[in-house]
């Protein structure tokens, strides 16, 4: 069964969020509470709203709060499944192993993708907005048949510290994708739950990078996977093969050996 374990991260979150309730589900208010003590708020404009409403978690820019917000939404990447395929970059890198950490799971759209194609893929979470974002995501998903029956037995999602995670675990495969911040002054804008993602989290800095890197390669079993973009220099030395696609590249490193 697909399954969902709340452990509170600490993460310190770059801007205050406005928290708007606008339901009675029962699920959603918990969702909101549980928000509230965990991180700063403010009802002042400029920040970033979180609004728990009719479409479930959703996050607005504070200028556009009359639109529909961003969501974790699994169901146009099932409803694409047939699109996906192992011989893409993503799924050759992870190669032929069966248990995946996504030790950076964001808005969980790359786990769902590996766990469509059938990987048994534990996503790592320590935002507790972004948690209660992916919490929302595949509750809806487990309420459509289609997605349950692919998804249910492969997604699992954990609200931690990825340290602390993969010091406690040993899957297969641990896979990064790290956020960091554009290089180019005029570079083209993110897509926009990318931009969304960046102003709740922030951007993660050499320093976080390197230790996350360094744990699992103590931590994994069979290799770890970096995603990059592809001007960028390698996270580490002598990575074992490379995958690339347009606009980013998949590194595949050797563990430490056990």
């Amino acid at each position: 069964m697909s399954s969902i374990d709340t452990r509170q991260g600490s993460v310190q979150h770059p801007r205050r969020v406005a928290v708007v309730v606008e339901t009675d589900n029962p699920r959603l208010i918990k969702e909101s509470k549980n928000i509230l003590q965990h991180i700063k708020t403010t009802t002042q404009p400029g920040d970033v709203t979180l609004r728990f409403g009719e479409r479930g978690v959703e996050l607005h820019s504070s200028n556009q709060t009359h639109k529909k917000g961003q969501r974790v939404d699994f169901l146009p990447i099932v409803h694409g499944v047939r699109t996906l395929s192992k011989k893409q970059p993503l799924p050759k890198a992870i190669g032929p192993y069966t248990s995946v950490v996504d030790a950076t799971a964001g808005f969980g759209m790359d786990a769902c993708r590996l766990a469509l194609l059938g990987f048994s893929v534990t996503a790592i979470e320590q935002s507790p907005i972004v948690s209660a974002m992916l919490r929302d995501g595949i509750w809806r998903a487990m309420e459509n048949s289609t997605a349950k029956k692919l998804l249910q037995d492969n997604l699992r999602f954990v609200e931690s510290n990825a340290i602390d995670y993969m010091n406690n675990h040993s899957p297969d495969v641990i896979y990064i994708d790290p956020m960091f911040p554009p290089k180019k002054k005029k570079s083209a804008l993110p897509p926009g739950h990318i931009q969304m993602l960046q102003a709740v989290v922030g951007f993660d800095d050499v320093e976080a990078t390197s230790s996350l890197f360094q744990t699992a390669l103590r931590s994994a079993t069979k290799r770890i996977v970096v995603k990059r973009p592809t001007e960028a220099p390698c996270t580490g030395e002598n990575p074992i093969a490379l995958y690339k696609s347009k606009l980013v590249r998949y590194e595949v490193y050797a563990p430490f050996s056990k």
